[in-house]
């Protein structure tokens, strides 16, 4: 006997209902995609950039500097990689804030760096609270750092894991007492200013690599008080899932420089955001440390005229809406648009430094050498800094960003960003030029 219509419609429901739950799933998954994906960015409106702090002085110059480690609870994760990243129960190179004070006439800047992935802005503000003069706090950029000191979801998925309050207090406590322990050390010094190359230095994308290396050293009467280095490289020579905590080779070259008395050495990048380290010739921390320390010692440095010029300032640059065409596919770009709104900052801050005859521009951000030409040249400095007062992450020249060349697929920003942001280079060169 053939089946009837109600024996079909029977089997129908029944296997509705089999169904019905991974349907369901289906169908909310679906909406709250749909949901996740509505534009929530808005317009972010451009402003014109604008000089918002300034300071100018000739006279004696004096400087302290401090060395702090950091006070960390283990067991934690490693902070500077994707989902899956390592565990840590313990510091395999000493961890810290290391400060500078940098007084001219009565014009003070300190300087504080972080042996950390990147500055959230929060851990930039709450070092610089009430201190005297300006204050800029800088990333070592170590990928095998602390974490958990960032709460914007974008950087807890994309590098830093969770945020835990305690574990950000910690970063900060440490920044603080830095600068409250090079405080007390405050000597008269000259200054000497010396340039090298780092032969380590490979492109990991682009043709050119920034291969730079600037040496300011701070002497008294006694002898080495501190001293800047500048280098480019991204330090990820430690593997993902490292035994424990580590500096990598900024802090490790730090260490070196610090041994048996020597001067507090705050280790900055330059235009680091298209550089490597060649693993070929140096494939750990401490080879490339090594190798980069016997550069450093071999520098000269040619002594500064005295009395010593001095100009810093503070430029506030409005940022675009982040443009997640570049990093996200195309089904995803509007969530992850989303996603890095509700994070991302909406204006940076450039700074403009002279002090003697070494410039340098401070940016938050990862300029490949290609874009780090350019803001040097619009604020006519002679060196740029990365990673310092807070993160915008990666930025190259409008072209190659726009044919998504060079690090471009790391740009989170529209192609144009470098627009914005060599008027703000060009105002903080203006600055400095009118303070000389």
């Amino acid at each position: 006997m053939k089946a009837g219509p109600f024996v079909f419609l029977c089997a129908a429901v029944k296997r509705l209902k089999r169904w019905k739950w991974p349907l369901l799933v289906l169908v909310l998954a679906l909406g709250a995609w749909r949901w996740a994906s509505i534009d929530r960015c808005g317009e972010w409106p451009l402003k014109p950039a604008a000089l918002t702090q300034l300071a100018q002085s000739q006279g004696t110059l004096s400087v302290g500097a401090a060395v702090v480690p950091f006070v960390l609870d283990f067991p934690m994760t490693v902070g500077g990689f994707g989902p899956l990243r390592g565990s840590a129960d313990k510091v395999l190179t000493p961890l810290g804030a290391r400060a500078l004070i940098i007084e001219n006439g009565s014009q003070r800047l300190t300087l504080v760096v972080l042996d950390v992935l990147l500055i959230p802005p929060q851990v930039r503000d709450q070092i610089a609270a009430n201190q005297k003069g300006q204050v800029w706090v800088i990333a070592t950029h170590t990928h095998t750092g602390p974490s958990g000191f960032d709460p914007r979801a974008a950087s807890e998925l994309a590098a830093l894991g969770s945020f835990n309050q305690r574990d950000q207090n910690a970063i900060i406590e440490a920044g603080r007492k830095a600068i409250d322990a090079a405080n007390t050390k405050l000597v008269a010094v000259k200054l000497e200013v010396g340039e090298g190359a780092n032969e380590l230095a490979v492109a990991r994308s682009g043709k050119e690599v920034d291969r730079r290396i600037t040496r300011a050293r701070f002497d008294s009467l006694d002898g080495a008080v501190a001293q800047v280095v500048i280098i480019s490289g991204h330090p990820t020579l430690e593997p993902r899932k490292p035994e424990g905590l580590h500096g990598d080779w900024p802090a490790v070259l730090a260490q070196r420089l610090e041994a048996n008395g020597g001067p507090v050495t705050l280790v900055l990048q330059g235009a680091a955001g298209n550089a490597s380290i060649n693993r070929d010739v140096a494939s750990t921390p401490e080879l490339a440390a090594e190798k980069l320390e016997g550069v450093v010692r071999n520098i000269v440095t040619v002594a500064q005229p005295e009395p010593i010029g001095a100009a810093w300032n503070e430029v506030r640059v409005a940022l675009p809406r982040p443009d997640a065409s570049r990093v996200a596919p195309a089904g995803a770009r509007e969530l992850a648009e989303n996603f890095l709104c509700d994070d991302a900052e909406d204006f940076v801050l450039l700074h403009g430094f002279r002090l003697g005859e070494l410039s340098l521009l401070f940016v938050p951000l990862e300029p490949s050498l290609a874009a780090g030409l350019v803001l040097e040249e619009q604020a006519r400095v002679g060196r740029v800094v990365s990673l310092a007062d807070g993160y915008a992450g990666y930025v190259e020249p409008v072209e190659v960003a726009r044919n998504g060349e060079g690090e471009a697929h790391r740009q989170y920003f529209p192609a144009d960003l470098i627009t914005q942001l060599a008027d703000g280079a060009r105002l903080a060169g203006d600055a400095m030029k009118r303070a000389q």
